[in-house]
């Protein structure tokens, strides 16, 4: 049995197996792919908006060549930091589901060679959610041409491609493709891209608009994907769209169902959380953005950072006898 279960290898699931390294508890990190796997899975070009200070976890410097660090250099600097610091981790070993409750948790995982049992008296799930992107729900979604994710322009060249949505995702996509050679046509339900948007990509983005580079159909809702296209809804009427392929870049929501299954207590689509980051179960823990049900952009590595350290230093607590276990059935 271990003082520490981690459910996800991601930023914030590395930095709270610090922590509980930092604290002199023993822990095990379950992630379902590689170390780092959100960062993995970004598009391979994707410069972070964030300096690298801001997303350094144990204290470990995160060193890059330009002003912020690329995908790249971060995949690289997270693995790094689990290795230097000898992190208890399994890769590629899913978590299927978390059973028990403070000081006797079971929680039970799957890899290559089929499913194990894990001890533990305290669990912090660290799920993230870049592995659940948002859905239109509308007729043909499911169709080979249409991509939820997005890795790089290659793939895509000189054919004729639609990308849905208006933040950040969908802007550097959209100017990505158009630069690997792709006809791109960025489709958002809005009267324009949102204002969020990376401040060194919106002028990029409007500048190729207004060229004719990068063609925009605003206030566009799509109503049905077909093997040649999309329908739009627009305020003058139904619209065909044509399209070899459709990338859908529309976010992301928190990955629930664990805590759900675990019989953690919800308000609306959020759990229930104590200041420690504690959920309705006692000993079970979410921190970073599985703690935020849809409102991704709410929580991003540098305040994830702070949810585990505070999760941490009230565990580390309660293993010293230093603090007091909430009572079973209370709430936060």
């Amino acid at each position: 049995m271990v003082d520490v279960l981690v459910v996800g290898a991601g930023p914030v699931g590395l930095c709270a197996a610090l922590w509980a390294k930092r604290f002199g508890l023993s822990h095990l990190v379950l992630e379902r792919g590689t170390v780092a796997e959100t960062i993995y899975r970004f598009p391979r070009d994707m410069v972070f908006f964030s300096e690298g200070k801001n997303i350094e976890i144990g204290g470990h410097p995160l060193v890059s060549q330009g002003p912020k660090p690329t995908r790249k250099e971060a995949l690289l600097y997270y693995q790094k930091v689990a290795e230097r610091e000898g992190l208890a981790i399994r890769t590629h070993t899913e978590v299927l589901a978390i059973r028990g409750r403070e000081g006797a948790f079971q929680v039970l995982a799957r890899d290559r060679l089929g499913e194990k049992a894990f001890a533990a008296r305290y669990v912090v799930v660290a799920t993230g959610y870049f592995g659940n992107p948002n859905r239109l729900g509308v007729p043909g979604e499911e169709l080979t041409h249409v991509f939820h994710r997005y890795e790089e322009a290659a793939y895509f060249f000189g054919r004729e491609v639609a990308v849905v949505g208006g933040s950040n995702s969908a802007v550097e996509a959209a100017l990505e493709l158009y630069r690997g050679g792709a006809k791109v046509t960025l489709v958002h339900r809005g009267r324009w891209v949102r204002p969020s948007v990376k401040y060194w990509l919106l002028p990029d983005f409007e500048n190729r608009v207004k060229e004719g580079s990068i063609k925009a159909v605003m206030e566009a809702e799509v109503e049905a994907i077909t093997e040649e296209g999309l329908w739009l809804r627009r305020p003058s009427g139904r619209a065909f769209l044509p399209a070899d392929f459709v990338l859908v870049q529309i976010g992301y929501r928190a990955e629930d169902r664990l805590l759900k299954e675990a019989g953690v207590v919800y308000e609306g689509e959020k759990p229930r959380l104590s200041p420690e980051w504690e959920t309705s179960v006692p000993g079970l823990f979410a921190v970073g953005s599985c703690a935020y049900g849809p409102e991704t952009r709410s929580v991003f590595i540098e305040n994830g950072r702070e949810h585990a350290q505070k999760a941490l230093a009230a565990i580390a607590a309660r293993v010293r006898g230093l603090g007091f276990r909430r009572p079973p059935g209370s709430y936060p």
